[in-house]
């Protein structure tokens, strides 16, 4: 790592000792980068604003940008309730962020995406933050703040950005220092469950030619889960300074830190799928959902309600050690992020040149149960560094752009699984090292007509050393009837690390030694008390050892063709192409998986008119998905439980979506958009072990699914399992937003007051395709009042979030002993804002 980071740095100190020649600290608020502005928020063109994006690396209007993107600004986003990015999908309807467990999130743009992403997957969608690709997508609580606007790109981003995604990208753009203002603001905000949150903004000019801006926010909730759990208390901060170095040389550099705290996301236990061979009426072959009762299931009840742990104790039995299902170990998070990155910007005359170097570093170390788990503990640590260099300018018609990216990361983790009977430790270090080299060109055939194309080489490297053990407890006592019982073995303890766990087990309970007793700690050890016969169960230590290098490399593309009609009216089509490099996972028999790629068709239109007091945008979308890479909980080739990525399949993804804003009078704004998704999976198959052995009549112990399965008994023992047809994951069919702005004027104040409404129909939010495992339709309101200077001076507003209280599930598990769980977003919240701005 260290040689890869001196090499890098080399590369960043070798592109900074190129010729410069800069822009004018004007100019530097609203440059081609990307990265831009305080002053470029939002910019009036007659009637209605419009955001300035610089999704293509150059500035323009969202109007004007011939690409699908959603876009809002910093204050449309405070207006909204957006304060992280699991609430992105009120602005941007394609995005789903679902919270998992820890610090893990998941991101999905119309199907495509996974569940969750622990210290050895990448995500399908790319988090961009100030203009550098997040590795560790939990490692984003900081980038809310002081925020110009989030762009949200949909579709395969495989020729302008630091990594390849097949999803979309993500990209938060922080306001900059501004040279010559002297301005800041601060601010409170009180609400139920106890919310508290302080925000602080200050702007100060260094002399003429440098400015710097910090900023700084704390909040605290208690938690939304009657159980305490979903509490959150986040810390960030972050400093820039930026240089005008000379009239066309600016430098910024950037620093941030944050901390989250609090207990992590929560859990509703809806119900137990029970073992039922032979049932005609099981809910799904050989298991019957047994559901919790109303006192469990209300919504945000939480796993540690008493009546929800009496309840899985009376109902689920977890194999193979079938003793009782008691002792959840309570969440908590403790993470901490921090990075450092500059923005080198510089004008030579014939080209612009823009730097990015930036290094960042995450350590996790949380306890979580979802899906309900015993408990699973992240001790990770990752850090990256990353350097991206960028050359634009024009020769006559044409708009052209070169560059290249350097991307190097290592995490290091100490894993802990527990889900009673069996766990999985897991010790890793894992390093990615991926180039690339970029080019984008721009050809206006006429005024009026351009033809854009753009090409992409990456070249990716990675490695692992890890160590993973699989502890499980087997039961031996049988009974006539039923299944095995062990009440008197305890389940396995919660630990870090093999010697972490079983030095919590009396030694009495292992009749022939301890483990940690051994020459070597594998192996099967009778455990339990003893029986008539014998020892009550067994103990099987197994390890799995992984050392292990890949490499991909691929050529990405894009072409695509803009017309402007009239100049308000755009019409485009694109074609791209994308790829998402393979990985390994900490798993037998699956431990590594493939790449995965994606075609994409776009055909949209953006249209002002009235004088811009309508603007109406249009999308149809087609995306062929190969190879896709789904990561979920599933059982090894040993048949114990792991959490791995696959390659499932392929799927197709079309549809259209529509966008508006109108301005109805000089006051009011009526907006809204719909998305029509049909995304299904053409082939969606893969192998699961089956636990039955050959005394067992076929299909016996057959897997916990809604798709069709295959038994197959040789050469092994396995299930392949088909949802091929099935709707693809977290994909409504239907998305609609409607929303009212209504400005009242005042003398030296204006009042705001927005009401914003949702519709969202059913997805599917579980891997299993279980039918319990769906969201249902759903329909929130959310509604704001702002007291607004013209100038500077006092601010307050009043808001609701989910006025109706609405119960959306966003994420449906089964864990530990089949118990499913379900994950809420938030229910309704309220609450009251003051500040000043100077």
């Amino acid at each position: 790592m260290k040689n890869r980071v001196l090499t890098s740095t080399a590369m960043a100190l070798a592109m900074l000792a190129m010729p410069a020649h800069a822009q004018t600290a004007d100019e530097t608020q609203t440059d081609t980068t990307g990265e831009d502005a305080t002053t470029a928020q939002q910019q009036p063109r007659g009637g209605l604003n419009e955001i300035i994006v610089t999704a293509q690396r150059r500035e323009e209007t969202l109007q004007d940008a011939a690409i699908p993107i959603n876009a809002a600004s910093g204050e449309e986003l405070t207006r909204s309730g957006v304060a992280d990015v699991t609430q992105l999908n009120k602005v941007a309807p394609a995005l789903y962020v679902p919270e998992a467990g820890g610090a893990n999130v998941g991101y999905f743009v119309r199907g495509v995406g996974n569940f969750a992403n622990n210290g050895y997957t990448n995500p399908a969608v790319a988090f961009n933050l100030d203009g550098v690709y997040i590795g560790r997508p939990s490692s984003t609580v900081a980038s809310f703040l002081d925020v110009n606007r989030v762009e949200v790109l949909k579709g395969p981003q495989g020729t302008l950005y630091g990594r390849n995604a097949t999803g979309g990208a993500v990209n938060v753009i922080p306001n900059i220092p501004r040279l010559g203002v002297t301005e800041g603001s601060v601010s409170a905000q009180y609400g139920n469950y106890d919310a508290l949150e302080f925000n602080g903004v200050v702007n100060v000019p260094l002399g003429d030619s440098a400015a710097a801006r910090f900023a700084g926010a704390w909040t605290d909730r208690d938690g939304y889960y009657s159980d305490g759990t979903g509490a959150a208390e986040n810390l960030a901060l972050r400093g820039q300074v930026l240089f005008d170095l000379s009239p066309d040389i600016d430098l910024r550099l950037s620093a941030d830190y944050s901390t989250s705290k609090g207990t992590g996301p929560g859990l509703d236990v809806d119900g137990v799928y029970t073992f039922s061979p032979f049932t005609p009426n099981a809910t799904v072959p050989n298991w019957q959902f047994v559901p919790s009762p109303a006192n469990v299931s209300e919504p945000f009840t939480g796993l540690f309600a008493q009546q929800t742990l009496d309840f899985i104790e009376n109902n689920a039995t977890a194999a193979p050690l079938y003793s009782p299902v008691t002792g959840y170990a309570y969440p908590f998070r403790d993470d901490e992020y921090w990075g450092v990155n500059a923005e080198f910007n510089a004008d030579l005359g014939f080209a612009d040149l823009v730097i990015i170097p930036a290094y960042r570093q995450s350590r996790l170390d949380n306890l979580f149960n979802g899906a309900p788990f015993k408990a699973g503990i992240n001790q990770d640590m990752a850090e990256q560094f990353s350097v991206e260099g960028r050359l634009s300018g024009y020769a006559g018609p044409l708009e052209w752009l070169v560059g290249a990216y350097y991307f190097d990361e290592n995490v290091e983790g100490v894993n802990s699984y527990n889900q009673f009977s069996t766990v999985s430790l897991q010790e890793f270090d894992t390093s990615t090292e991926s180039s690339a080299i970029f080019a984008r060109g721009s050809f206006s055939v006429t005024d009026d007509f351009r033809i854009v194309g753009g090409i992409r080489y990456t070249d990716e490297n990675r490695s692992i050393d890890a160590l993973s053990v699989a502890i499980a407890g087997v039961c031996l006592i049988q009974p006539v009837a039923g299944p095995p019982s062990c009440p008197q073995v305890p389940t396995i303890p919660v630990g870090l690390t093999l010697e972490d766990t079983i030095s919590q087990l009396d030694p009495a309970l292992f009749p022939a030694g301890s483990p940690l007793t051994r020459p070597s700690p594998y192996g099967t050890f009778p455990y339990g008390p003893f029986g008539p016969t014998g020892p009550q169960a067994l103990l099987i230590v197994t390890p799995t050892q992984i050392d292990r290098t890949a490499s991909d490399d691929q050529v990405t593309w894009r072409a695509a063709l803009e017309y402007d009609v009239t100049p308000d009216n755009l019409l485009y089509a694109s074609f791209e192409t994308g790829f998402r490099a393979g990985g390994f996972n900490l798993t037998f028999g699956q431990e590594e998986y493939d790449p995965e790629y994606i075609d994409a068709y776009t055909i949209g239109a953006k249209n002002s008119f009235f004088d811009n007091r309508l603007q109406v945008n249009l999308e149809a979308f087609y995306w062929d998905y190969t190879g896709q890479q789904l990561a979920a909980l599933g059982v090894d080739d040993r048949g114990n439980n792991s959490f791995y990525t696959r390659n499932v399949g392929e799927s197709s993804i079309k549809g259209f979506e529509v966008d508006f804003q109108a301005l109805v009078t000089q006051s009011t704004v009526l907006r809204g958009g719909v998305q029509y998704l049909d995304a299904t999976f053409d082939r969606f198959v893969y192998e699961q072990v089956d636990l039955s052995d050959a005394t067992d009549p076929p299909n016996f112990l057959t897997p916990v699914t809604g798709c069709d399965y295959t038994q197959n008994l040789t050469p092994q023992r396995t299930f392949t399992i088909d949802c091929s047809g099935k709707q693809a994951l977290n994909a409504p069919k239907w998305t609609v937003n409607l929303g009212l702005q209504q400005t009242f004027a005042m003398r030296d104040y204006e009042i705001i007051a927005t009401v914003d409404g949702r519709y969202r129909s059913n997805r599917i939010i579980g891997f299993n395709y279980l039918p319990t495992g769906n969201s249902g339709d759903d329909i929130t309101l959310d509604a704001s009042i702002s007291l607004v200077p013209y100038d500077k001076g006092f601010t307050a507003g009043v808001f609701v979030r989910n006025l109706t209280n609405e119960a959306m599930p966003s994420l449906y598990q089964l864990g530990a002993a089949n118990v499913a769980s379900v994950k809420y977003e938030p229910p309704r919240t309220f609450g009251v804002r003051v500040g000043f701005q100077f």
